[in-house]
């Protein structure tokens, strides 16, 4: 876990070893905060860093400090938002690779960003089921943008598809962030008898399930009557993603977690699970299960599907007409979809509109305490916009 507070300590530090400037003559340079960080991550340990200082601007004989993540660093680079270098820059230590700070020697411009960046070793962890992962934390924005062959994160458990976006914003953020090294899909077959002799004969209709898991998936144990089926979990904290045929299982579903020994089912033993990319023949569900054990999906009625459905119609008819007046604007370049927590209870709160993202307890963007006031955006990306007019920028590097 990498948790770590960037605030204004007013900390003045001794860098006259590290930085040398004609009027540079106090020797001393203050820490200053970072306003946000942008993680660009792939399927490798290595990580490049940027934390944006937004307004402010200083001289060269007043230089800032940024405080790095901790780690080995390589390959300093400052500049404003528009890639312009701005120098002179530094660090803090005999060498870059195991320094704590970087000397920022100048921001010109107080309407133009300053962005630090870096690569950082050995940020992402792989296990050995093959699974990604990071436990970030801060108390500011974090961006964190992802490598174009990776469509699919589980942020918070919670899946996100991000096959046409640039990545996720994480507000207040306390944010596991988790994806499949090479994931493969796993088929599993049932057969829905129809007849009495159908089911002597095992024959039937036959659907496919389509598993993505980190580890095995046993063979599915199906009972038409309930409109259910269960197989075994062998591995602590699995997490899994199945595609099931709707003509098979209606959604939305109920996901039970009960010991092997367990008999009978009760409504304490549902589990946190997520829905989304529902299509009009499959439905997609993921859920992480933290022990071994058996788990059990149900599926839902005509009438809570019908329910649904018209839930999601109106959702996506909302969003359509509010994307109808952001083009009316050119402010509004990035389109955020939410993902909150809420009561399970409620079928209404289990769908989003495209993603079906379940929703659970309410969040506040401005507490920064906990996971469950975490706020997570996906950023869909920019829309380009043709301005009439010229716009100068006068800049001194």
């Amino acid at each position: 876990m990498n948790s770590q507070v960037f605030g204004q300590s007013n900390e003045q530090i001794d860098i006259s070893k590290y930085f040398e400037y004609e009027n540079f003559e106090s020797g001393f340079g203050e820490i200053i905060q970072t306003d946000k960080i942008i993680f660009e991550i792939s399927k490798n340990a290595d990580v490049h860093v940027k934390h944006i200082i937004v307004g402010s601007k200083w001289n060269q004989d007043q230089p800032k400090l940024i405080k790095m993540l901790p780690g080995k660093h390589s390959n300093l680079n400052i500049t404003d938002e528009d890639g312009d270098n701005l120098r002179p820059m530094g660090f803090v230590g005999e060498t870059f690779e195991e320094s704590e700070y970087i000397i920022a020697g100048q921001k010109p411009f107080r309407a133009f960003d300053l962005v630090a960046e870096y690569d950082l070793e050995n940020f992402l962890e792989l296990s050995d089921s093959g699974i990604w992962s990071k436990h970030i934390q801060f108390p500011h924005d974090v961006l964190v943008y992802v490598d174009d062959d990776i469509d699919l994160i589980f942020a918070n458990s919670r899946p996100i598809n991000i096959e046409n976006n640039g990545g996720i914003n994480c507000i207040g953020c306390d944010l596991k962030i988790e994806f499949f090294d090479k994931p493969e899909t796993i088929t599993k077959k049932i057969i829905k008898s129809e007849t009495k002799l159908e089911e002597i004969s095992n024959t039937g209709e036959e659907f496919v399930l389509e598993f993505i898991s980190d580890g095995a998936v046993d063979e599915l144990n199906y009972i038409k009557e309930l409109n259910y089926f269960s197989f075994n979990v062998n591995q602590e904290n699995q997490i899994f993603l199945i595609e099931i045929p709707l003509d098979l299982l209606l959604s939305p579903y109920h996901v039970y977690f009960s010991e092997t020994n367990q008999e009978i089912l009760v409504e304490s033993d549902q589990i946190r699970k997520s829905e989304f990319g529902q299509t009009e023949t499959h439905a997609n569900l993921s859920f992480k299960v933290s022990k071994e054990g058996i788990i059990h999906v149900v599926g839902s009625t005509e009438m809570e599907h019908e329910k649904l459905l018209t839930k999601l119609q109106k959702r996506t008819n909302q969003a359509i007409a509010t994307e109808e007046d952001k083009s009316n604007s050119i402010f509004d370049a990035v389109k955020n979809q939410s993902i909150t927590d809420n009561d399970e209870k409620s079928v209404e709160q289990q769908n989003g509109s495209d993603n079906l993202y379940e929703d659970w307890e309410s969040t506040n963007s401005n507490t920064i305490s906990s996971e469950n006031n975490t706020i997570i955006f996906i950023i869909v990306g920019v829309v380009a916009v043709i301005i009439i007019g010229i716009i100068i920028k006068l800049k001194k590097n």
